[in-house]
Order: C-alpha cells, then structure tokens, then sequence
C-alpha cells in the first residue's frame, strides 16, 4: 500500500512538472553558451542557483582553510582537497562564473538580482558586472585602478585598493 502510494505521489510531481514547462537543465544553458546564443533570465536562473549551491557548499571549505594560520596544517590540506574534488564535481561551475560575472544586472533580470545579493555573501560566488561595489561595505564607493591612458573622465583615483567615501556618518 506504501509503494502505490509513493508511485501515484511520483507520478503526479511528474505530471505537474510536465504542465508548469520546466527549467532548462545546466547542461542544456551550458550548450547555448557553447553556441553563443542569446541567454534568458531562466537561463541565468539555472546558473545562478549552480553557482549558489556550489558557493553555499564550498563555504565551509573557505571557513575551515580562512581559520588556518597558515596552508601547511592538515586542516587546510584537506579543505583544500575537499574543494578540488567539489569543483571537479561541478563541470559547468567555471563556464558559468564567467557568465554571470560578464553579465549586467539588466541581462540577468530583476527576478534574478534577489538571488545575486543572497547568495554573494559566499566567498565562491562571482559578483555580475555592472553590480557595483560590495554592498555590505556601505562606505566604499568604488575600486581604485590603475589611471587609464586615454580616457579618464570616470577615475576618481589611482592606486590599488578601494575608494572610501569620506563623508560617511
């Protein structure tokens, strides 16, 4: 009687994931990167969610290796073969950073954004283009590069390091 029950619950999720057309896979979004097409917001859904899960699992990992005094304890070595082994696991992790971190905020679609700013509090998620600076620091206002050679209208300084706005309260 459990197993019938189980077999009907299984075949109606399968039914109602059928009527709601469903997400593409990350190997589906990860053959239209291969072949440049244009990427929806559901696309940048599914990446977001990889790349989130991937960066909410790996932050232990970053946790345990960020509390070493130094990279040649046992605990650091084996957090770091941990992650190594994680990323190996995660084929499309690389494809889709770099995605997401070329992408504007507009490409990625306001729906997405809430994700972003959720899950950019882990160490292994990539930050999108255009997201500006880190908005848990509420006082920094920009990066400081390196002075271009033509165009310099939008440099506020030189240096490396981060711009701080000095009328901060």
């Amino acid at each position: 009687m459990k197993t019938l029950k189980t077999i009907c619950l299984s075949l109606i999720c399968m039914a109602f994931a059928a009527c709601t057309g469903s997400a593409p896979t990350p190997a589906e979004v990860a053959a239209k990167i291969d072949s440049h097409e244009t990427l929806s917001e559901t696309d940048y859904s599914v990446m977001i969610d990889y790349c989130g899960e991937y960066a909410r699992n790996a932050q232990k990992y970053f946790d345990i290796i960020n509390e070493q005094p130094s990279d040649s304890t046992a605990e650091y070595s084996r957090a770091a073969q941990d992650l190594a082994t994680m990323k190996a696991n995660s084929p499309y992790i690389d494809m889709f950073r770099t995605a997401i971190y070329a992408a504007s905020d507009s490409q990625i679609g306001e729906k997405n954004i809430k994700k972003v700013q959720d899950f950019q509090k882990y160490e292994a998620f990539p930050l999108p283009e255009g997201s500006g600076p880190d908005l848990t620091l509420p006082d920094e206002i920009g990066l400081i590069e390196d002075m271009p050679d033509t165009d310099t209208t939008a440099v506020i300084a030189t240096g490396d390091g981060v711009a701080v706005e000095p009328n901060t309260k």
